[in-house]
């Protein structure tokens, strides 16, 4: 069984994690799954990648757990580089990644979701890191980053879960709609941004990621260097000109 589904059209890339019910990360999907990702990284063609998982249940329940008992201490930090691959591929790629959480995100799922630009959520979604309730440590580095160290302690420490209300209230979820419209939210959000100049979004999430790990003037001086890339475009010349005309730009990435 191939372990994603993947659909082009309109410059986006609906990517389906394919293990249902759970759409756990087992070895066979992390084969497929990265180097596909890798191969997206050098398509101008595709502006935007929309993540999420098959069925009703899951967007996704985290690693295989008969993977994980069959590790020793030999062979556990290479496993926890492999499965890290996953999470660290999505973040870094050019294109904007968009989560369309349909239910569970657990343990490793909940990495996959905080390692996405957006989270757009099912009002079905419900996340936890899990890492304490079986006993290991899952998620805080992402989720400090993203959320700040008082509430990745509230949700880490306890192991509770989160639902989706609450991601949307705390700023982790960009949006929360009815199960039935999440696909249809989500390509709305994956066309609006699809629909500005590509290159232009890329080196705002580029900036975006790297700022907290500057001081304020590198970051700044970064953000300053992105621009006159930007200004030296196509695409920023003819979003003038249509300005001007009162017209509509259409980008080329050029």
């Amino acid at each position: 069984m191939e372990m994603i589904k993947v659909n082009f059209a309109d410059h986006i890339c609906t990517i389906t994690i394919n293990n249902p019910p759970m759409n756990i990360l087992s070895k066979e999907f992390r084969e497929e799954f990265v180097p596909f990702m890798e191969e997206l990284k050098g398509r101008p063609d595709v502006r935007v990648i929309i993540l999420t998982g098959e069925g009703d249940r899951a967007f996704c329940a985290g690693a295989d757990l008969n993977e994980e008992g069959e590790l020793t201490p030999e062979t556990v930090r290479l496993f926890l580089e492999e499965d890290c691959r996953i999470y660290d591929i999505v973040n870094e790629m050019p294109q904007p990644v968009i989560a369309a959480v349909n239910g569970y995100a657990f343990g490793g799922g909940f990495e996959l979701a905080l390692a996405c630009d957006l989270r757009i959520m099912s009002e079905r979604a419900k996340l936890c890191a899990a890492g304490v309730k079986v006993g290991l440590v899952v998620g805080p580095t992402r989720l400090v980053r993203l959320l700040g160290e008082a509430y990745a302690k509230e949700v880490i420490l306890t192991g509770r879960t989160i639902t989706a209300e609450e991601s949307l209230q705390r700023g982790l979820a960009s949006t929360v709609v009815p199960h039935e419209k999440l696909m249809e939210e989500a390509l709305e959000w994956a066309k609006m941004i699809a629909s500005r100049a590509p290159i232009a979004v890329r080196h705002a999430k580029d900036v975006i990621q790297k700022t907290m790990e500057f001081n304020w003037q590198d970051a700044m001086t970064m953000e300053l260097d992105a621009f006159i890339r930007c200004q030296e475009t196509r695409d920023h010349k003819h979003a003038i000109e249509s300005f001007f005309n009162k017209q509509t730009p259409s980008f080329e990435g050029v």
